[in-house]
């Protein structure tokens, strides 16, 4: 591999040396204003990037569709052109450049304000990390993680290179290992980019980098934030009977507004900078609301459509402070380039956008956060690898194959949109099928509609797009604003394609607007609720807008006459604040609710169901499969009435910036009984964006009655060991009690120096200073009042008092008992032979009197081996290392060897692990007490030493090979000795 490097090294810097000589034979005029852009991209920078492996002539990537290098002719309006010259992509993402490379004259030096910012640009609204700024004769590297900023664009200069360097052998070394084809596709430009310095300093401290590091999206939606506040205060100050809702409405409509007349304007489908000129003939604000209402003849849709607040004369608004909001926003002075912004980006934006309404008092506004979002922390949107994966996964198999014909006849829904990222990538995914169909069908495409252009490939018309976002497009949210933002995102979508001639060219042969109406198609209702419940609960006015319940059968007839949606995908909400009345509802009209806990997560799923899903796929959150405890219901109806085709478990996903674990499900209607579903454990993003995970195929019948828990992790052990070990063994629970200890609340009557009278007991758990490891307790003395008389005196709650009551003091009695602690990734425990009481971070394990001749040091020996941990682990339904936990409910499945005392062998090797137990534990109390490096030494030996037997007749005890040892042993968690307390 280094060597085949090492020959496309030198053969390319052998044909960049060419192309420096030719140029320096003739920089004369290569250097002067005769020689123009055009003439230096064809001479020369074409042929530079051909030597560093990229298809600039697409002379074996002929798909327009799939072409690893875009380039661009440039279109100059005003200051700014419009397209960069070349875009970088590789396979199999055309959709997501890896950098931007932008072209010049070799005249005079290229490193100006206006060239800098316009490359950093085009960079940074399409989150690429560097671009390139070239004339052959100067090869410039820019910084684009900052926010563009005209001002200080040439400080984002990271290195510049002169052709004189192509000769260079290590300084083209440099260029080659970073921009050659195969060097990008092994991620070459995120290396280079980590290893970049952060701006430091005094360039900092004089605001020479203005938005710092943010990415677009986040500086996007930063100044989205400040024009809502200013124009709240502003419609409210002059229009002072507008209330919260009201003014949400109306400035997100305003903002709307301006946001899809930018989009416009960078598409080129409207030719004039109307964002720039307002307010050029006098007053901004009715220049605004009259181009407004001529631009509805030309698009429809909800953006220009009349507002009956915003578009009449009696609404106030202060014109030059919203003429300097069109100012800054304006293409002049605005970092932001909506040809280049993905649409996916601005979906995410707007996502975060909504998580915050206007507040009005009587005089005032101002902007908060939802009190859902406040109470969750804040608002997470799905990041586009999740959403793409679901869609091809879901939509995406369900039209494999299929003609357009019979797509059309097909329904596709999201039923909790939001802002509509999961609309767009379905209508994506629908676009990029039927044009790549029309292709393969050539004779079919002209008869559509398609139509032919310039590079020889059919395209789908701007009537085409319309159709398949009428027909096949569904969604669903209880925010209006957020189906208002759904509606807008997908037109953006729809226009995405289209020039100044191609608009003109429908409106004049169809006379219709550019934009359907959605209104049909992306509803604002409950998805979860319908109008049922309104009969049998009186809600007031306010509240039952609020709830907003839905019909499906009234609001989408035609597509619930025809069995109901093909698909329904999306990320959904969960662990929502719902009334009684709602909770009420749910346990009456939800499977996965009955008994259980009103997960609204879980129900979405379910309503998909309903709804006559073919197959669908949902973002959940991973605890509603692990987990029984307010989650049976839902497991129960998902194993039995789905075929779970794939679950992906993804852990924490950085994106979402919620510590909670998320995972992928993606079902079909079915009983499941003969179905083996595709699990994947902690997919990372590079591989779901790549495709490339391990699927174990696990029986779903596992997962059957009477415990329908899927624990997935589980199967990623090797199933013949955990087999062989139940064969042998008998469930512990057989032959030993496991207890929690105290609730938490006791520990406040925690004490350590005072008359002890028969009230107080030993107490070790959360409150107290210990250390509970295997073999081995140090704890620091304390004592816990468990007097029920006195514990009255200062527990007020009824119901932490019946706990009181209730709890069982036989448990802490015993005069000898295992105890294990709770909070720790690997079953771990030492006996107690003193009677502590402890809290239930600490489980105690005893001996049944039917336990025979069974001795608590075998136990002991069994539950600290490595088998044993290995087996629990497969247990542990949380399944991952977010919250590692022991559970009570886990130790009594514990496999244990059982001992036919009347085998001599066996009983010894039962007595055997007893004695060596009864050494361990004597050594383990030494160990933690050891003073010297010399007998620390000594004891951390012995107890490794005795360790290694104990786990070595574990091994023979349950009969296991040594292939089979070795399994076991690469999955053993390490563990640290005893140290001593701090306190």
């Amino acid at each position: 591999m280094i060597s085949e490097q090492k020959q496309a090294y030198e053969a390319t810097f052998e044909q960049v040396g060419g192309l420096a000589q030719d140029f320096e034979a003739n920089k004369n005029y290569f250097l002067s204003s005769n020689y123009q852009e055009p003439e230096v991209r064809k001479d020369f920078i074409d042929k530079f990037f051909i030597a560093l492996g990229w298809d600039v002539n697409h002379e074996t990537q002929k798909n327009p569709f799939q072409q690893e290098v875009k380039v661009e002719r440039g279109v100059i309006i005003g200051r700014s052109q419009r397209y960069a010259d070349y875009a970088f992509y590789v396979a199999p993402n055309f959709r997501d450049p890896c950098f931007f490379t932008e072209a010049k004259k070799p005249f005079g030096d290229i490193v100006s304000a206006d060239n800098c910012f316009q490359t950093i640009r085009y960079g940074w609204n399409a989150n690429t990390l560097i671009a390139v700024l070239t004339d052959f004769e100067q090869f410039i590297i820019l910084d684009c993680r900052y926010r563009p900023d005209i001002d200080t664009a040439t400080a984002q200069v990271i290195q510049k290179y002169h052709y004189s360097h192509y000769h260079n052998s290590d300084k083209f070394a440099e260029i080659f290992y970073l921009f050659s084809h195969d060097a990008v596709a092994d991620n070459s430009l995120e290396k280079y980019a980590e290893k970049l310095p952060k701006r430091r300093g005094k360039a900092v401290q004089r605001g020479l980098f203005k938005g710092g590091w943010q990415k677009v999206d986040e500086s996007f939606l930063e100044e989205l934030d400040g024009f809502r506040e200013d124009l709240a205060r502003n419609f409210k100050k002059h229009n002072p009977k507008l209330d919260g809702e009201m003014l949400t409405e109306v400035t997100h409509r305003t903002l709307d507004r301006l946001v899809f007349l930018r989009f416009l304007e960078d598409k080129l489908i409207e030719t004039k900078n109307h964002v720039a000129e307002f307010g050029g003939k006098g007053n901004a604000w009715i220049e605004f609301i009259a181009l407004c209402r001529r631009l509805n003849n030309v698009y429809n849709g909800v953006v220009f459509r009349k507002h009956d607040i915003l578009d009449v004369s009696t609404f106030k608004v202060d014109e030059t402070q919203f003429g300097d909001l069109c100012e800054e926003l304006a293409h002049i002075n605005s970092p932001y380039d909506f040809n280049s912004i993905p649409i996916h980006i601005l979906g995410s934006i707007y996502e975060r956008f909504l998580g915050k309404v206007i507040v009005a008092t009587a005089k005032r506004a101002h902007v908060e956060e939802k009190p859902e979002v406040r109470k969750a922390g804040g608002i997470y949107y799905t990041p586009d690898y999740i959403v793409r994966y679901i869609v091809d996964n879901t939509v995406g198999k369900l039209i494999d194959g299929k003609t357009p014909a019979k797509i059309a006849k097909m329904h596709f829904a999201d039923i909790a949109c939001g802002s509509g990222s999961f609309l767009i990538s379905i209508y994506d995914l629908l676009l990029r099928y039927h044009r790549d169909w029309y292709n393969e069908n050539p004779e079919k495409a002209e008869k559509a509609g398609c139509m032919k252009r310039d590079d020889g490939y059919w395209h789908l018309s701007l009537k085409q797009r319309r159709e398949i976002l009428l027909t096949n497009i569904y969604g669903v949210d209880i925010d209006h604003q957020a189906v208002e933002v759904a509606q807008l995102s997908l037109y953006l979508k729809l226009l995405e394609e289209e020039t100044t001639a191609s608009a003109r060219r429908y409106q004049l042969e169809l006379r219709e607007t550019l934009l359907p109406p959605l209104d049909k198609n992306i509803v604002c209702g409950n998805s979860l609720i319908d109008p049922e419940i309104l009969e049998g609960y009186l809600f007031p006015p306010k509240e039952e807008c609020k709830l907003n319940p839905m019909s499906f059968e009234d609001r989408f007839s035609e597509v619930m006459k025809q069995g109901g949606f093909d698909t329904v995908v999306g990320n959904p909400p969960y662990n929502a604040t719902l009334s009684e009345e709602e909770v009420d509802w749910f346990r009456r009209h939800f499977e996965s609710v009955i008994a259980g806990r009103a997960d609204t997560a879980a129900m979405f799923i379910e309503k998909a169901y309903k709804l006559g899903a073919k197959r669908y796929g949902m973002l959940l959150p991973y605890r509603l499969v692990s987990r029984k405890r307010n989650h049976g219901p839902f497991q129960r109806w998902l194993v039995s009435k789905n075929n779970i085709e794939e679950i992906l478990y993804l852990g924490l996903v950085q994106e979402i910036g919620v510590n909670d674990e998320f995972m992928v499900c993606i079902l079909e209607p079915g009983h499941g009984k003969r179905h083996k579903a595709n699990v994947s454990l902690d997919v990372t993003k590079e591989q779901l964006e790549a495709r490339s995970f391990i699927r174990h195929q696990i029986p779903q019948k596992s997962w059957g009655p009477p415990d329908h828990t899927i624990n997935i992790r589980g199967f990623m052990f090797d199933q013949s060991i955990l087999e062989k070990m139940r064969l042998c063994s008998i469930l512990m629970g057989e032959i030993a009690e496991s207890k929690d200890g105290i609730v938490p609340h006791i520990r406040e009557k925690l004490i350590s120096d005072r008359q002890l009278d028969g009230r107080y007991k030993p107490f070790v758990g959360i409150a107290s200073d210990y250390e509970l490891q295997r073999y081995f307790l140090r704890h620091k003395s304390q004592y816990i009042c468990y007097d029920i008389n006195e514990a009255r005196k200062w527990i007020t709650d009824k119901a932490e008092l019946r706990k009181v009551q209730l709890r069982d003091e036989s448990i802490f009695l015993q005069s000898r008992k295992i105890l294990t602690a709770q909070d720790s990734a690997m079953l771990k425990g030492t006996i107690d032979e003193s009677k502590l009481y402890h809290s239930n971070s600490i489980h105690s394990t005893y001996l049944k009197p039917k336990a025979h001749d069974y001795r608590l040091e075998y136990l002991l020996a069994l539950i600290n081996s490595k088998l044993l941990n290995y087996y629990h682990s497969s247990l542990v339904l949380k399944g991952t290392d977010l919250h590692p936990q022991v559970l009570v409910t886990n130790l009594p499945k514990l496999p244990i060897r059982q001992i036919n005392f009347f085998d001599a062998r066996d009983k010894l090797r039962h007595e055997h692990l007893v004695g060596l137990v009864k050494q361990m534990l004597i050594a383990k109390q030494e160990d933690g007490r050891a003073e010297t490096d010399k007998d620390k030494e000594y004891y951390e030996s012995k107890c490794k030493t005795l360790d290694r037997q104990i786990d070595q007749i574990v091994y023979k005890l349950y009969g296991l090979d040594d292939d089979e040892i070795k399994i076991v042993e690469a999955k053993a968690p390490p563990e640290g000795r005893p140290q001593k307390s701090q306190k």
